[in-house]
């Protein structure tokens, strides 16, 4: 993380500090040197040094990931490594089964067809994906026999041997809520596969974390059913209940 992106929030808040004495007068603005120091100890910058420990930590695993041998068959066939992308100090975190081959060439999850809906949503719950974070169990591209297309998803057995990864970046991170997207993903964190009609808009516990289990954006993909899809989205208006984020009018009237 740049130091200009940790100092933003000091920034923010010595700007609504200097508002709010610019509001509060009506004679000509001006401000001293001690009554701003008064104001930033009574109003102290919270989680900015957090946010940096929290990057730095995540850098250190990052660091770990692309080196990994695990897994000696999907090191051999991918092109890098998938570790995960968003703010580290967020309270919503997306997880899903492996990466593809679109994230597999760019190193970075879900930014393929399913990736594009799934950046629709969380801008539909008005956050960005530089609000939340994205991460994946496993954290390369399951291998395909030569020249065959698609993506398969992982084995149990691969899931087990990466999930300490995702862990870690959970045990950082702290977030609030965790999504879990499709059956593989839960099945991954869980330990056991369900039938996601019976699953999904339930909340679970995870490492003592809340838990929301949600469709795959890829199934979403293959059933254009508008009654699907409001699954989805009355999911997430759970998620934004549990954050205390306000959910609108309009939102509540979505369809995707």
């Amino acid at each position: 993380m740049t130091s200009s992106a940790v100092l933003q929030p000091a920034l923010s808040l010595v700007l609504e500090a200097l508002k709010e004495i610019r509001d509060s007068q009506e004679k000509t603005f001006r401000v001293s040197r001690a009554t701003l120091n008064r104001l930033l100890e009574s109003r102290p910058i919270h989680n900015v040094p957090d946010i940096a420990a929290k990057a730095a930590s995540l850098g250190q695993v990052r660091d770990r990931v692309c080196v990994c041998m695990k897994c000696p068959h999907l090191a051999r066939s991918r092109t890098q490594t998938v570790f995960g992308v968003g703010n580290p100090d967020a309270e919503l975190m997306f997880i899903g089964e492996a990466p593809g081959a679109d994230e597999d060439a760019r190193g970075e999850p879900f930014v393929g067809r399913a990736g594009q809906l799934l950046t629709r949503i969380i801008e539909t719950m008005g956050l960005s994906r530089d609000e939340v974070y994205i991460a994946n169990i496993l954290k390369c591209r399951p291998d395909m026999p030569k020249g065959a297309p698609g993506n398969r998803p992982p084995t149990p057995q691969e899931m087990q041997t990466c999930i300490g990864y995702l862990i870690e970046q959970i045990e950082i991170i702290q977030p609030r809520v965790v999504v879990a997207l499709g059956a593989t993903a839960v099945e991954g964190l869980l330990g056991a596969r369900g039938v996601m009609r019976e699953l999904r808009g339930k909340w679970h516990s995870y490492h003592d974390t809340q838990l929301m289990i949600t469709y795959h954006p890829s199934y979403l993909l293959r059933n254009q059913s508008p009654s699907e899809k409001r699954k989805v989205w009355e999911d997430m208006m759970a998620v934004l209940e549990e954050l205390d984020h306000p959910i609108s009018e309009r939102q509540r009237n979505y369809f995707l």
